[in-house]
C-alpha cells in the first residue's frame, strides 16, 4: 500500500487501543535482539491502552500525537512535546514513532515525522530532537531526515545498560517541508 493511500490525523483518545496495539507490535519486531526477551515478552496491550488513553485525554502544551490510517485502522503513530531535559524550553521531542512492521519502509514515517513537526512549529518549538538506541537500525531514517547526533546517555532496561543517540534538528521548519516531497 502506498503512503499516499494513508491518511494522517491527530490522534484522540479513541485511538487509545490501536496506538497500544501499534506500540506493542512494533517493539516486539524492533527491538527483537536489541532489547532483553522479558522486557518485550512483558509488553501487555491493555495497560498500554490505559497510558495512551490516560496521555490522549492529557492537555498540556505543545503535546500532541499523530495516526496515520490505512484500511480504517492506525497502522502508525508518532507522540511529541517539550524536550524532556532541562534547559531547552523552545526544543519539542519525539517521545515515540512507530509503524506497524508491513508499513515501514514506504515514506510513513517521513510524513508522521513531518507532521509532528509542523504541529511543534504550530506551539512554537523551534529545534526537535529524538532518542533512538545506539543499535537501532532507525538511526539511518533519521540521519537521512537531517538529524545530527548531538548526544548519548545510558539507560536501563531489563537489567541490561543500553546507549541511546539524541538526534537534533535545530530548525523544525526545514522538517515541515518533508511531508511534501
Amino acid at each position: 500500500m502506498g503512503s499516499t493511500a494513508i491518511a494522517l490525523r491527530r490522534a484522540s483518545p479513541a485511538d487509545a487501543s490501536a496506538i497500544a496495539h501499534v506500540y506493542v507490535s512494533s517493539w516486539r519486531t524492533t527491538y527483537k535482539g536489541l532489547i532483553p526477551r522479558q522486557v518485550l515478552a512483558a509488553l501487555d496491550e491493555l495497560k498500554q491502552t490505559g497510558y495512551w488513553w490516560n496521555a490522549l485525554c492529557e492537555s498540556r502544551l505543545g503535546c500532541g500525537a499523530v495516526v496515520a490510517e490505512g484500511g480504517s485502522r492506525v497502522i502508525g503513530f508518532s507522540a511529541f512535546g517539550p524536550a524532556r531535559e532541562e534547559g531547552f524550553s523552545r526544543r519539542g521531542e519525539i517521545y515515540t514513532l512507530y509503524l506497524l512492521d508491513a508499513y515501514q519502509r514506504c515514506g510513513l514515517g517521513r510524513r508522521l515525522l513531518s507532521a509532528s513537526a509542523d504541529d511543534m512549529v504550530q506551539a512554537g518549538f523551534t529545534s526537535m530532537c529524538v532518542w533512538v538506541l545506539a543499535r537501532n537500525p532507525a538511526r539511518e531514517f533519521y540521519e537521512h531526515l537531517g538529524g545530527v547526533e548531538l548526544s548519548s546517555r545510558d539507560i536501563g532496561l531489563g537489567g541490561r545498560q543500553l546507549e541511546e543517540i539524541c538526534y537534533l534538528w535545530p530548525d523544525l521548519r526545514r522538517l515541515e517541508a518533508l511531508e511534501e516531497h
